[in-house]
């Protein structure tokens, strides 16, 4: 222990010795274990806690897959689960829940929440229960029975003031009294972002339902179950159902995902793991640069360790003495990057818009807690160990023998070093470059995401969700009279240009989208396994004309296409390509989900411009626009367009009036413009993007700086040699030659060794998100020529400096 401490004494004094290089290493190694540190948080939140629920490694989510969809998370149908929920062993029980946007009206100003409908074992299999009064009881999930809630704490303090009495209160939701049962502990949102809960009561009807998919479904394992072995139990099972039923089960495929992961979801875990490999290569970098400053410093040292060895130090208590200098120097680091982690954390929660952070899972448990501090401990020490081992191996093997040599101007030791710091130069390069290449190409993907949205001029619109009661509104003619009076009212306000209404705008959602499967007359599947399905759009008819959406052939949809008319509908060029191989589609017929009652054959009259509806899928996806009028919904987005280019904002005080004039307890709810809605929806790659970027921005800081030490530690070992060079007649521009060239090789191999690697991330990234060209010169050869750039720039002013020495001074110099 005293040894130990001494060696700590003896490197505290040669750290301080040595203060600028000190500073800068503090620096270096700050900022790379500062930005894990808080990538690690964001991680531990995501990836380990998304969710206060205990045993959480017991439970996971089933749900139906299609591998032909980049998005691969869907819910499944009431048949398929009640059939689950009675065949499956390896589960103790099965839970549903369905989302159910709920207006509260009765008392105050209607307001619309986000509600989930949950079978009555929901909460005891989470292992929560409301804080303050009851779960739901089995029997409240028969139809006529189901007029309960429970509150989220979050709701109860906003909309009931926190009020003790509310337990056992009568609530009008969508007009229906219900009784308030339950208030859920702070904290309890799941499934994201509930605010209430209300029982899961399931139709005769919709019992019997194979291909409307709309539940998500959870299960606890039972004891000693593994989860891939009840993924083998529920494949058997459903291709059991798909021999039985092959068309409700065509192409789907039931998967298990832990619920942590299924919470977080695959986007936020492929992004997160993305951060987490990138700050470990900013880490790495550090590391390498300090290593190389170490070692520069270290030859200097050569003469004490040989003599230290020569008295008979052991070369082990060398290397201890060296790794101790490394390990201290890292632990200072660790402790500022501890302050900095706590500041980008900070920035972070800090600029997410809180509409998009209620929907991640995690979100408001990212802080720096024990394990936050353990992990900075860890990879202080290891980064200590990593830049401190070589140099400490390489000097320890010096004798005093081959150290006079070395001083005598060159031995063998003295090149291994060099070519040790070169090759970890070289390391810098490579790496650097790595994550140059990914940063760019995720920041130009978020420009693209944004540009590919131009043509529907987002500023000027606003977007408004509403939501219609089943009971108010339960014939098809009730809710196409209201969707009439709506966009006369909302037309006839002051600067609105254009009214229009679909099912949703492109980016709502958060970017995700649901398809339909749907059929084409005379047109049978190719095979069990071939999948049709599309996105279902109900619309106005001056809907694609608002957003700027091209005819290619026929005719839009026209204010005469009403109940009663023939049913039409509008294809997307996708669809006519995927479906229809290219041929003319108009005259031809389909059916959407031909399991859904009063789903009629419509006749297709018109060929339309695709629509990105989604980021998260690479590939167009085919799209099929119909008339409200033949097939009012009871979801609705109202889409007004500005006079003038007004800001659209001002209108939503004016909408929400006039949508009360016609129905006072119906809400509108979020009301956000165009603009907004698709900023939201990437704002996950902004933030990806901009801290790829800023990571990159370090990456190459280190690396130059990495390169200008080994640049000028090499000219101050070759003073004597250019002193020499120079009285005997060598010129400036030959001395600045013989030192550019070294560093010249080295950024060249680091660039050759570099880019492959950063093609290949390129590649996988593109696979993974539209925009992302895995050619894209902006990437793989602007920014390798920056670096280059960069690396010459830090070549080049030692090189002047050298060009620039006093042969006398050079000769003199030992």
């Amino acid at each position: 222990m005293n040894s130990l401490l001494q060696d700590v004494r003896f490197a505290a004094r040669m750290l301080l010795k040595h203060r600028l290089a000190t500073l800068v290493l503090v620096l270096a190694l700050a900022l790379g274990i500062g930005a894990n540190t808080a990538i690690f948080s964001v991680a531990e939140a995501f990836l380990l806690r998304p969710l206060p629920i205990p045993h959480i490694d017991r439970l996971a989510a089933l749900v139906d897959s299609r591998p032909q969809q980049n998005f691969d998370q869907n819910p499944i149908a009431p048949a398929t689960y009640l059939e689950w929920k009675q065949q499956i062993q390896s589960y103790d029980e099965l839970s549903a829940y369905a989302w159910n946007q709920i207006n509260l009206t009765g008392d105050r100003e209607p307001q619309k929440i986000q509600a989930f409908s949950v079978s009555s074992n929901f909460f005891h299999l989470m292992g929560v229960y409301p804080a303050v009064g009851r779960a739901f009881l089995p029997e409240e999930e028969q139809l006529g029975k189901e007029h309960e809630i429970i509150l989220s704490h979050g709701l109860w303090e906003r909309h009931y003031g926190s009020d003790p009495s509310v337990l056992g209160k009568t609530i009008k939701v969508d007009g229906m009294p219900h009784t308030v049962v339950g208030v859920m502990a702070k904290g309890f949102t799941f499934p994201f972002p509930a605010e209430a809960w209300v029982p899961l009561a399931l139709t005769t009807a919709q019992t019997h339902n194979r291909d409307t998919r709309f539940l998500w479904v959870l299960g606890h394992l039972a004891p000693g179950t593994k989860l891939s072995h009840s993924g083998s139990e529920l494949r058997a099972i459903a291709q059991q159902q798909a021999n039985a039923f092959p068309d409700a089960y065509r192409g789907w495929t039931p998967k298990v995902v832990p619920l942590a992961q299924f919470a977080a979801g695959d986007i936020t875990v492929k992004y997160t793991l993305m951060l987490v490999g990138a700050v470990g290569f900013v880490l790495l970098i550090a590391c390498v640069n300090v290593a190389n400053v170490q070692l520069a410093r270290v030859s200097g040292r050569a003469k004490e360790f040989a003599v230290r060895t020569t008295l008979g130090g052991s070369r082990w208590r060398i290397v201890r003495q060296l790794l101790t200098e490394s390990i201290l120097l890292s632990l200072i680091g660790a402790a500022l990057g501890l302050f900095l982690a706590q500041w980008e954390i900070q920035l972070i929660l800090k600029n997410m818009p809180a509409d998009v952070a209620r929907f991640i899972a995690g979100w408001t448990t990212i802080h720096l807690d024990t394990g936050a501090f353990l992990f900075t401990f860890v990879i202080a020490l290891a980064s200590g160990v990593l830049s401190g081992i070589f140099p400490s191996l390489v000097i320890s093997r010096s004798t005093i023998g081959s150290t006079l040599k070395e001083s005598g101007r060159g031995t063998s030791a003295g090149g291994k070093r060099h070519r040790l710091r070169n090759a970890l130069v070289v390391a810098e390069i490579a790496l650097a470059l790595i994550l140059l290449v990914g940063a760019g190409l995720l920041v130009k993907n978020f420009r693209g995401l944004l540009a590919v949205n131009d043509g529907f001029q987002p500023a000027t619109i606003l977007t408004a969700n509403l939501t219609l009661s089943a009971e108010q509104y339960a014939q098809p003619s009730a809710r196409a009279a209201f969707n009439e009076q709506a966009l006369q009212r909302l037309a006839a306000l002051p600067g609105v240009a254009s009214v229009a209404l679909a099912t949703g705008v492109p980016y709502a959602n958060g970017g995700g989208v649901s398809q339909q499967s749907f059929s084409i007359e005379g047109r049978p599947p190719a095979s069990r396994d071939e999948v049709v399905s599309a996105i279902v759009q109900t619309a106005s008819p001056n809907y694609l004309q608002m957003l700027n959406v091209g005819l290619l052939d026929g005719r839009m949809l026209a204010d005469s296409d009403s109940d009663g008319s023939l049913p039409v509908c509008l294809v997307s060029e996708s669809l006519v390509r995927d479906y229809f191989d290219n041929q003319n589609p108009i005259g031809h017929k389909v059916l959407v989900s031909k399991y859904a009652p009063n789903e009629q054959w419509m006749t297709v009259v018109g060929v339309v411009r695709d629509v990105r509806y989604s980021w998260i899928d690479k590939h167009l996806i085919p799209t099929i626009y119909r008339s409200y009028r033949q097939s009012p919904r009871f979801f609705t987005t109202l889409v007004l367009r500005t006079a003038a280019g007004g800001d659209p904002s001002r209108l939503a005080p004016a909408a929400r009036a006039a949508i009360a004039d016609i129905d006072p307890n119906l809400p509108l709810y979020n009301i956000k413009s165009f603009e907004q809605i698709i900023f939201e929806s990437i704002v996950g790659i902004a933030y990806v993007g901009t801290m790829m970027a800023i990571l990159g921005a370090i990456a190459l800081v280190l690396a130059s700086i990495g390169i200008y030490g080994v640049m000028s530690y090499a000219v101050t070992e070759r003073t004597y040699e250019i002193g020499i060079r120079m009285s005997l007649g060598a010129e400036t521009r030959d001395i600045l030659s013989m030192v550019l060239r070294n560093g010249v090789l080295l950024t060249a191999i680091g660039l050759a060794i570099g880019l492959p690697v950063a093609i290949f991330m390129a590649r996988a990234l593109s696979g993974l998100l539209f925009g992302v060209d895995a050619s894209d010169p902006s990437a793989l050869v602007a920014l390798p020529l920056l670096l280059a750039a960069v690396a010459l720039l830090a070549c080049y002013l030692p090189a002047h400096r050298a060009s620039r020495v006093d042969p006398l001074q050079a000769l003199r110099y030992e």
